[in-house]
């Protein structure tokens, strides 16, 4: 794991630096939040020291301010820069004597500060004897504003303990949060869930940058429409490394399970279980049938961490070898770690997306409070997919459910959005062949036929639209959709942003109307130079996959003069751009810190956070559920008969409402592989009765009809209000064997739950 903090090194040893305050201030407005992270720390050392501050940073987020204050009195402001004459200066600026703090990127994720010549504070202090505690007199302040265009519900936090204020001045789009506990500092991210009318609903933002003289435009929706299913091969990547010892191995495990009770009955699957070594449980895919499910069923049951470290390209290799060629392939990445070669991982499966085409998708999901964002972020980006992440306190039903619903769906092609009417030379359309079937409005798509512009000797590079990301990313219901796109000078907008793709059921198309008011500012500008710049370090960019370069060697000097001209322009710290800010200081400070000149290395745990002030991010949770964990309620059942005390308590506990997961995971138990919940003791049990006589007034001749209509009429009334998303694709299994068992007659199907719900309702009540 990545150390991060304040450290200083000092004959190998490592020493903190004291950290005395620190304070966050966050503003929410609609999908993007700015947030300002204050610090402070004390040298309490004898002599001037330089250190090295290493922070975590999501890589959907951006650095664009830095700026550091000393000793209360005066501030220094960073400059973006290329990062060798950064590097340079810095050096320049210690060698001379003046204070000065470099910040550069690390790793994608991890940033680094250098801070030199940090003179000596009151307390004259020997390192080799201070002694550290863990205690602190200070707490973290935090203080979140919430902006809304529509009222704000809601406002929870699966991670800490939150206070919130609504409806601030009257306004009741505008909101207060605070911590409702005393903490010295975010050992984990911090999670607020926002519910507020319309915010999922496609919307077009538009901002104009005066200094750069151009306007940018922000699309964010969550889509929300309905695909045919089609025959996929599905395959579970789990990580059993150590570290998913206890609450994530249990998790997956969980998961695992209730993803195999929810699979469709003509898919295939295998699942590979991966720490320094891995084995999969097949040796290839296999078909779903019941034992193929008992199988797998078992397997997930008795699943632990017990395989050392975290070695995810073999088993993703293997994967990929061995995925079936004749129907498309889904795989879920469970992982709770960070690796070292995550470039080596992206190559990998950007190899084998491009052989397969749109037959290979990639989904993750990241456990846990210390996952690598880069990690699970890049692997899903380069699959096709999209990423999840799931912490200590939440379950991951809900989110892999999600997936799992739109890996058996078939993708959308040839995506495009037209971003303005005028004709521009740099307009890249995709040619698509012709479709028999009437165009759909859906909530989200795009469309232009032009053909693409001739190829030329030079690399093409003047893009009066510069889209970001320029391939526009598979959009899946329920996962929210942001794409950017900054017009050159001039280049007029269009009033109604349109979105178009085809999909196997046709051409789909939306026009959102771009919001009038222009906001004022650069922080969309921001977001989306963050985005042309990962497209620019990911080969995914306009360089790399306009037409016109196609089979074009791109230097890397030209990819490297675009990413500085970005980090120069909109004050991006990047791979090749760094903050500087120089505290220049008078002749008796020079003096005492070209004597006692040291250097230390520095790091402190830590999920929040630059030192001093500045960072600019966009990411939203958009839906989180604190659930319990699985009990055995089965061994219950099962001893219920004698101690009718404890029947009573157990139906109880199966009627009532709000229900717990631990029950709908026991009921699930009673169903089998293909959907079927079959006539048994412990079935009937369940509803406090013996046989099939005891349901007589219900209405219903046919026992396995019956139970079957039972069994979903249950999941709607008792389960669907909280858990409808765990349980939706088991319901839509059961209901299709009841038509079966009916004959394919939907009007006896209706009748006959009907008849079972109104006895439910009727029991629930009792």
């Amino acid at each position: 794991m990545q150390l991060c903090g304040l450290i200083c090194i000092v004959e190998e040893r490592t020493y903190p630096i004291p950290l005395q305050d620190v304070s966050v201030e966050a503003n929410i407005v609609d999908m993007i939040a700015e947030t300002t992270v204050c610090q402070t720390y004390k040298n309490v050392e004898q002599n001037s020291i330089e250190a090295i501050y290493k922070f975590p940073f999501h890589e959907a987020a951006a650095i664009c301010g830095f700026e550091a204050e000393i000793d209360g009195k005066r501030k220094v402001k960073g400059i973006v820069k290329e990062a060798k004459q950064a590097a340079k200066e810095y050096d320049e600026a210690i060698q001379q004597g003046h204070g000065a703090y470099l910040l550069e990127e690390e790793l994608p994720d991890i940033f680094q500060c250098s801070i030199g010549n940090i003179t000596a504070g009151q307390m004259k202090l020997n390192p080799d004897i201070v002694s550290y505690i863990e205690k602190t007199d200070y707490y973290l302040k935090l203080a979140v504003t919430c902006r809304m265009t529509s009222i704000i519900q809601n406002i929870e936090s699966p991670s800490h303990h939150i206070s919130t204020e609504l409806n601030i001045d009257g306004n009741p789009n505008v909101s207060k949060i605070t911590l409702a506990e005393q903490i010295t500092h975010l050992e984990k991210d911090l999670i607020l869930v926002v519910k507020s009318l319309g915010l999922d609903r496609p919307r077009a933002f538009i901002e104009y940058d005066s200094k750069t003289e151009t306007n940018c435009i922000m699309l964010t929706l969550v889509p929300k429409f309905t695909i045919n299913e089609i025959k996929s091969e599905l395959i579970f990547v789990i990580d059993r490394s150590g570290s998913m010892h206890g609450g994530p191995v249990k998790k997956a495990s969980e998961a695992l399970q209730l993803l195999l009770r929810s699979l469709s009955d003509d898919c295939f699957f295998n699942v590979i279980s991966f720490g320094s070594q891995f084995d999969s449980l097949f040796e290839n895919s296999q078909p779903y049938s019941e034992t193929s499910f008992l199988k797998a069923l078992k397997h997930a049951q008795e699943m632990v961490a017990n395989y050392g470290g975290t070695e995810i390209y073999d088993p993703l290799k293997w994967a990929f070898e061995n995925s079936r060629d004749d129907m498309p392939t889904s795989v879920f990445l469970l992982t709770d770690g960070e690796v070292y070669n995550v470039d080596q991982i992206i190559e990998l499966i950007k190899s084998n997306e491009e052989k397969k085409r749109d037959d290979l998708r990639v989904f993750s999901i990241g456990i846990g409070d210390s996952v690598s964002h880069h990690l699970v972020e890049s692997v899903s980006r380069a699959g096709k997919g999209y990423t999840q992440f799931v912490t200590s306190n939440e379950r991951m039903d809900k989110k892999i459910l999600g997936m799992l619903k739109n890996a058996i769906k078939p993708p959308f092609k040839d995506y495009n959005i037209t971003w303005s009417k005028q004709i521009l030379e740099d307009s890249l359309s995709i040619e698509t062949k012709p479709v028999n079937k009437p165009t759909s409005s859906f909530i989200s798509f795009f469309s232009n036929n032009a053909k693409p512009p001739p190829d030329t000797q030079t690399i093409f590079t003047d893009m009066k639209l510069q889209q970001a990301p320029f391939l526009i990313p598979p959009i899946y219901p329920g996962a929210r959709f942001i794409i950017y796109c900054i017009l050159e000078k001039d280049v007029e907008p269009c009033k109604e942003i349109i979105l178009s793709a085809i999909s196997q059921d046709g051409p789909m198309k939306l026009s959102i109307p771009l919001d009038p008011v222009a906001l004022q500012g650069t922080k969309i500008h921001t977001l989306a130079a963050r985005k042309l710049i990962q497209d620019l370090e990911e080969g995914t960019s306009f360089i790399h996959k306009h037409p016109r370069n196609k089979g074009k060697n791109i230097p890397d000097s030209l990819i490297r003069e675009h990413i500085v001209k970005l980090g120069v322009t909109y004050s991006l710290a990047s791979k090749y751009t760094s903050f500087l800010a120089v505290d220049e200081r008078g002749s008796e400070l020079v003096a005492e810190a070209k004597t006692f000149n040291l250097q230390r290395i520095v790091p402190v745990t830590g999920a929040l956070g630059a030192p001093v002030s500045g960072a600019l991010g966009a990411r939203v949770s958009e839906c989180c559920a604190l659930m319990p964990s699985v009990s055995n309620y089965d061994e219950c059942i099962e001893e219920s008969s004698e101690d009718s005390d404890v029947t009573d308590l157990l139906i109880a506990s199966v009627k009532s409402k709000p229900p717990k997961i631990e029950t709908l995971y026991s009921f699930l138990n009673l169903q089998s592989f293909d959907g079927s919940f079959l006539p048994s003791d412990k079935f009937y049990s369940w509803f406090g009765k013996n046989n099939f006589k005891d349901f007589e007034s219900i209405g219903i001749d046919d026992e396995k009809v019956l139970c079957l209509a039972l069994a979903l009429a249950y999941l709607e009334i008792i389960m669907f209000d909280t858990f409808k998303e765990e349980c939706e694709m088991c319901y839509v299994k059961a209901k299709k064997i009841l038509k079966k068992e009916v004959g394919g007659d939907e009007q006896k199907v209706n009748e006959n739950l009907e008849k079972a719900k109104e006895w439910v309702k009727k029991w629930t009540d009792e």
